[in-house]
């Protein structure tokens, strides 16, 4: 996962060449918040779920077995790796 600042354009953002985009499930589980991160290009895959942390627009998520903090506003999509 590219960490960075990076545009955000309607709900989608390019980070490191791959277009990502937030969706949002029919229905939030204990498990699976409602929020997600999906990859649309080069191919759509899965990313994670979007864990809020009490802050608006302030989410974790974990890919490859790295936790990484997710800062999103009207503007702009910042990616950092969190402990």
């Amino acid at each position: 996962m590219e960490t960075g600042e990076f545009p955000l354009l309607g709900n989608q953002f390019i980070a490191g060449g791959n277009k990502f985009v937030f969706r949002q499930r029919k229905k939030a589980t204990v498990n699976k918040p409602i929020d997600y991160l999906l990859q649309l290009k080069p191919e759509v895959e899965y990313i994670s779920s979007l864990f809020p942390t009490g802050e608006e627009g302030l989410y974790t998520f974990d890919y490859k077995r790295k936790v990484f903090i997710l800062k999103k506003n009207e503007y702009n999509v910042v990616i950092v790796e969190g402990g």
